[in-house]
Parts: C-alpha cells; structure tokens; sequence
C-alpha cells in the first residue's frame, strides 16, 4: 500500500477513536470557551479605550465651538474682550492650551485579538503649542495589578493555552501503544513508524488549526470585523499561517519528545517542562538580560533634567527678548486687549525655543536607550518561540511597538506644525479670527504600508519554520532507533 493511503487510513482511525471517546467534543468546547471569552475581553478593552477617545473628541469640540462663540461675540460687540488668558483671540493661550486638540490611534480591524502594548499606551495624545514633554510625558493610569496578571486575549490563549492543549493531545502518541503492547501488533504491517507518528500527528493538527481557525473567524464577525477588506484580509491571512506554524512548532516538540522513547509519564513532565522554560523561563531572561545590557534612565532623572532645562532657559530670556525687540521694533504693537502682557507672553514664547532643544536632547537619550532595548530583544526573541508569536500577533492586530513608535513620530511631526501655525501669530501679536479656527490644523494617523509589517512578520514566520524543522528532522532520526517491543 502507498505511503499516502497508510497515512489516511491512519488519520481516519485516529478520528473515529476520537469520537468514539468524545475527545473532539471536549476539545472544541475548551477552544470555544476560551476562544469566546477571549473576544468578549479584547473587544471590552476596545470599546472602553474608544469610549475615552470618543469623550476626549467630545470635550474638544464642546471647547472649541464655545470658543468661537466667544469670539464671535467680541468681534459683534455684544461681549467685552477679556484677559489674555481668557481672550479667544489671544494665539499663544489658544494654541498653548484652550484649543489644545487630540491626535489619536485608531484600533485596527483585528486588535481585540491582541491588546499588546495598548494598555502601556494612551489611544489618543493631546498636542497643544507647547514644548514636546508637555504631551510626551503624560500616560494613562492604568491598575497596576492588570499590568501585572496581563490581559485574557486571543493572543493569550494561542500563545499559551493552546500548547497545553497540544500537550495534553500528544504527550502519549507512541508511549501509550508502546506501555499497552499494540504498538508491537501495529508494526507487523508493513508500515514505518514515522507514517504512524506522522498519521496520529496530522489529525491533531487538523483538528486544533480548523477548530482555532473557524472560531477565530465567527468571533471576529460577531465582534463586527469588516472582513471585506484588503486589510483585514491580508491581517487574517497572517493570523491564520501564523496560527498554523505555532500549532506545527508544538506538535514537532511532542514528536520530538515521543521519539526520545520515554514513558508517558516521564513525556508530559518533560513537554510542561520545556513549556515552562519557553513561555516563562526565557522570556523573563530575556528581560533580564536586556535590562542588564541596556538599563533605561531614569524618568524621574529625566524630568529632573527637563525642568533644569526650562530654568536655564528661562534666565537666559530677557537677553533674547530684548535682542528680539531690538531686531523686530514693528513687532511691538499695542496688546490684543486691555489687560494683555505681550512682552510676558513673548518671553514665554522665546522660554519654551530656549528649552526645546535641550529637552529634546534629553528626551532623545532616553529614547534611543530604549530603541537599543528593543534591538536586543528584536535579536534574542528567537530563543523563545513564544515571544516570536506574541510580537507577531501584536503587529498582526496593530498593539505592537512599532505602531506606537509611529504615532510618536507622526505627533511629532504634527506639533511642528501646529507651533508654525501659531507661535508666528504671537511673536507678530496677530489676533485669532474666527477664519483661523477653521483652519486650525487636524491630526490623521497615516497607517503603516502592509508591506512593512509583512516584512516583520515573515521574519517572525522564519523564526519558527526554522525550529519545526530542526525538531521534525531530530524526530525522524531517533524514529529509526524507537523500541517497538518493551
């Protein structure tokens, strides 16, 4: 008999014994389980970080819209012009803090499946005039006691429930018939033992892969994924080939194990050991290490620099503001209204120039201490399966690093722009118009092209092809060697 029909009549033997036992009922009743909380836990983290964003967009609005009333109001006559810092006119205390406005991340079709880094990271960032650490220190409160324990997401339950599973369908898949004695009866028909191994493997795969896969999918439909889309489907593309790959790599270690011809007992103590070692033990030596090699400053150190920075600017100011008015005497105009202090508001102004580049020296330090971090842990995720599908979840549903790293740059980018819209105003002492506020700048988060992140995750799908390999290739030369007899 060909080699592809033992395989299949294998495969089907293992079936029926699996309905003939109800394995394959409670094997889909722990992944439906779990799989459905896991969705109802992501999608409640989105909704309540879309409900914050929601609110803060809500506040910007209400402000900006009572602003312009007042506005109105003063230039029809019908209100008097207030203080400075009152005044809806007044650039530097508009632009500074009262239409201060939200640059925000918005979630991807698939991040209820990984939370990632959203619970270290705020979806949203208020940019004001202001320096950069204004906005660039501020974080969401978050229990720390969550932080701690981790979120119960589908990340969570593919990365480390679903070996135990694996564990718990494989760890006896030679040792059982070996211990029983029908492994001698099985091997009087002309069929290697790798076809047998490779059989009993092959039905499992299926039924793990199609199970996780399907509820997968109606999770995401009943959450309300768009999967219409080019970038939903090309997201669940790699969340399936990755699913599969990480489902093969635990497979291959219970192969790999069984083949060493141990008994059962000793292979489920040798697989809950080496899941020990990938899923906890390596990663916290990982951090370890990486904290070692590459100790982040301290943030309290860091803030202490800043304010250092803003003090030393802020004796150096009167010299710059008199150069200033020196150089500039059509500059100095009467104030917007009565109460207004231009030359305090311009000193503020050449303050805040003084200490922005020191700070972002400062800032910058810091940041690339943690971009060496990130190297480090880019180059030794590879020891840990584990972390190498994490990584590639988070980046699969948009939770991932490099995400954040990118808004980080793009509100950068926007707070230049929104100072040139109004810094030039104050220094001018040119009042606000209603005209202005319909141009105030607006922040849109250009999404990454899909090709970058594929590059990392087909990294990330080399990072465990190479181990299933090397573990199927281990399992297939001490197959040869297995004890058919006891």
């Amino acid at each position: 008999m060909h080699t592809s029909l033992y395989l299949k009549e294998i495969f089907n033997f293992e079936r029926s014994l699996f309905r003939a036992d109800r394995l394959d009922f409670f094997v889909a009743l722990i992944l439906f389980a779990t799989v459905g909380y896991a969705f109802v836990n992501g999608q409640s983290w989105i909704d309540k970080q879309q409900q914050a964003v929601h609110a803060a967009q809500m506040e910007e609005s209400v402000r900006l819209q009572e602003l312009k009333d007042k506005l109105a109001g003063i230039d029809a006559g019908s209100l008097k012009p207030a203080k400075a810092y009152e005044n809806p006119a007044n650039a530097y205390w508009v632009g500074n803090r009262h239409a201060a406005t939200y640059a925000v991340l918005p979630p991807t079709a698939f991040a209820a499946t990984a939370i990632g880094q959203s619970d270290l990271n705020p979806p949203y960032i208020k940019v004001s005039s202001d320096n950069k650490e204004s906005f660039a220190l501020n974080e969401e409160i978050e229990n720390p006691g969550n932080l701690l324990i981790g979120n119960f997401d589908l990340a969570f339950v593919v990365v480390f429930l679903l070996p135990l599973l694996i564990i718990a369908l494989s760890y006896n898949l030679l040792s059982a018939e070996h211990e029983q004695g029908t492994l001698a009866i099985t091997m009087t028909n002309p069929v290697p033992l790798w076809v047998l191994i490779a059989g009993k493997l092959s039905f499992r795969v299926v039924l793990v892969f199609s199970l996780t896969a399907s509820m997968t999918v109606i999770g995401l439909l009943v959450i309300g994924t768009d999967l219409s889309t080019m970038d939903s489907l090309v997201r669940l593309g790699w969340w399936i080939v990755l699913l599969f790959a990480y489902i093969q790599f635990w497979f291959a270690l219970a192969a790999a194990v069984n083949a060493l011809a141990k008994s059962s007992a000793q292979n489920a103590l040798i697989l809950t050991g080496l899941w020990i070692v990938i899923l906890l033990v390596l990663p916290s030596f990982i951090s370890i290490a990486v904290n070692v090699a590459y100790p982040v400053p301290s943030r309290v150190a860091m803030v202490g620099l800043i304010r250092a920075a803003q003090t030393d600017a802020n004796k150096e100011s009167d010299a710059t503001v008199a150069r200033f008015e020196q150089e500039h005497p059509e500059m100095t105009a009467m104030p917007l209204a009565k109460g207004d202090d231009t030359a305090a508001i311009r000193k503020r102004v050449f303050v805040q120039q003084a200490a922005a580049s020191r700070i972002t020296q400062i800032m910058a330090r810091y940041d690339r201490q943690l971009a060496q971090q990130q190297r480090i842990v880019d180059s030794l995720r590879f020891l840990s399966p584990a972390i190498v599908m994490q990584e590639a979840l988070n980046a699969v549903a948009g939770t991932d690093n490099s995400r954040y790293q990118q808004l980080s740059l793009q509100v950068d980018a926007f707070h230049r722009v929104w100072q040139d819209f109004f810094l030039p105003k104050v220094l001018d002492n040119t009042p606000l118009t209603l005209a202005d506020y319909q141009n105030f700048p607006r922040f849109a988060y250009a999404e990454q092209a899909i090709s970058e992140t594929g590059m990392r995750l087909l990294g990330a799908l080399l990072g465990l092809v190479v181990p299933i390999a090397v573990l199927y290739l281990f399992s297939l030369r001490r197959i040869r060697d297995y004890p058919v007899t006891a």
